[in-house]
């Protein structure tokens, strides 16, 4: 099969115009490949939907190609510190390939509207590769533009929250960590911190009813069903918006209405840190927390845990590199060639201050000085461009 830019160019514009044209709503577009199989052009095979661990994931070398492509990344979110780095290490792994002309970057800013309309106009403008962060709002709810993306022709990856759907049929793949797998780590460590006397433990989420936070509660709920001394005060996660100061507030709200919290589970550590400024300006001890790693969390941790001996610290990566294996898999699939690299990629602890997890590192170890708070110690960025990238 001849294989050239135009060619592929000119289908690629055949297909927008067809989405303008037809797609007069994003809710009248679909695709029909068949879900959950292995596709590629020309040969190469890419899975779909597959589960594996990060030892598991490759080098861009392996999907670059030759021929010149056009990259969009829309970020539902976009404000924070996570996805700061996310942008940034798509731009990164970009680089990588000469092929990409370019990653052009839309912030949804937590607006749902303005996230769907980022998504529409980056698919008429024909870029070739769209990563989404459907982070707006309800995964479901950003699903009808992915779709129509999917249907004009665009390899549309969402990354980072799940939008729903059926891989290979609404999108092309979607690529995270296991959520729910998250979930049972957390628990089951903070299981393994109570013992058998346990204790009354919170959840600190996102914003309200965004796909992660659900997710992980799902995880988190096998786990302590099976532990009775276990009391979850918060049965749903409390909204936070992953914002530090928001958080600070709703765990005040906690502490002031319940005299004991024995266990903090918070699914974003940046924030967590307004977790922790909460219980120190309630004069309360700090209790073990299980959340996504800090660079802030981690460098504070061995001072702070001279004054509160019960206090743990467990993290799993903030995964702010899952936008790599996006973009992996996207080009894999435009260039015909094989990526079997995970697209739930399940997640051991990255740090464990305890040192009873295999593989885990102490938060001393994981504690950069020289990065500023809000950095992601397990980012796949050097210190330097992390350094650059908080001083821009």
């Amino acid at each position: 099969m001849i294989r050239t830019t135009n060619l592929r160019r000119h289908r690629r514009s055949a297909a927008v115009t067809l989405f303008a044209t037809a797609c007069l709503t994003v809710t009248a577009c679909s695709s029909t490949a068949a879900p959950n199989e292995d596709t590629g052009t020309d040969g190469g095979t890419v899975a779909i939907g597959n589960t594996g661990p990060l030892s598991d994931l490759i080098d861009m070398s392996e999907v670059c190609g030759d021929e010149p492509v056009t990259v969009g990344l829309v970020d539902g979110f976009g404000t924070n510190s996570w996805s700061r780095i996310l942008r940034a290490e798509v731009e990164d792994e970009a680089q990588k390939c000469p092929a990409i002309e370019g990653v052009e970057y839309a912030a949804g800013r937590g607006d749902l509207q303005a996230t769907l309309s980022a998504i529409t106009g980056m698919t008429a403008k024909g870029v070739d590769i769209l990563l989404v962060v459907p982070s707006a709002g309800p995964g479901a709810s950003h699903l009808p533009a992915i779709q129509a993306a999917h249907a004009a022709g665009v390899v549309v990856v969402p990354i980072g929250a799940d939008p729903t759907g059926t891989p290979g049929t609404d999108y092309f793949d979607y690529v995270d960590w296991d959520t729910r797998h998250d979930g049972v780590l957390w628990a089951q460590w903070m299981v393994d911190r109570l013992g058998a006397e346990g204790g009354n433990v919170v959840l600190l989420g996102g914003p309200a009813g965004n796909a992660v936070s659900q997710q992980e509660l799902e995880g988190i709920n096998e786990v302590f069903a099976t532990a009775p001394q276990i009391n979850v005060l918060t049965p749903e996660p409390v909204t936070t918006n992953w914002d530090p100061a928001m958080t600070q507030q709703a765990m005040a709200g906690l502490l002031a209405r319940y005299p004991q919290i024995d266990g903090v589970i918070s699914d974003y550590g940046t924030a967590t840190m307004g977790a922790i400024r909460a219980f120190q300006s309630a004069g309360r001890p700090l209790v073990p927390i299980a959340t996504t790693d800090d660079n802030e969390l981690s460098c504070l941790f061995d001072d702070a845990k001279t004054d509160n001996p019960d206090f743990e610290l467990a993290t799993v990566s903030a995964r702010t590199w899952i936008g790599r294996v996006g973009l992996r898999k996207a080009l894999a699939q435009i260039n015909g060639l094989d990526n079997q690299e995970p697209s739930l990629i399940q997640l051991s602890l990255y740090e464990d201050s305890t040192g009873a997890a295999d593989g885990a590192v102490t938060p001393a170890d994981a504690c950069q000085p020289a990065l500023p708070p809000g950095a992601s110690p397990s980012s796949q960025l050097s210190a330097d461009d992390l350094a650059a990238l908080f001083e821009g």
